[in-house]
């Protein structure tokens, strides 16, 4: 079973965001916000919607309320989560250096 706020969910998985009134769709894993230096864990459209020109949605896992529906899974499907897990420590790293760094800048 899957722990919204501490596993990556497979692509196309459908949650709840905390405080939502809408389902997002995950559509990608560890994504720079084009424009920014932010970096969050998942990139994602509304549901049922879908990618609907300038709407990307972008969160970090700890802000994932509910699954609604976990995305599919094959032998690919498992070793990109495999693959998150093994570069995730660095990931999480260069995460908070970030921050960090934007914070001091008073962004």
């Amino acid at each position: 079973m899957f722990n919204a706020k501490k596993d990556w969910l497979p692509i196309g998985s459908v949650v709840r965001l905390d405080g939502g009134e809408r389902l997002v769709m995950i559509a990608g894993y560890m994504v720079i916000q084009a424009g920014s230096e932010q970096i969050w864990d998942y990139i994602g459209y509304l549901y049922p919607e879908g990618n609907q020109h300038d709407d990307a949605i972008f969160f970090q896992r700890e802000i994932v309320d509910e699954i609604y529906q976990l995305g599919f899974i094959d032998a690919d499907g498992l070793r990109a989560l495999e693959q998150l897990e093994l570069v995730e420590p660095d990931y999480l790293q260069e995460r908070a250096e970030i921050a960090r760094l934007t914070a001091d800048n008073g962004e």
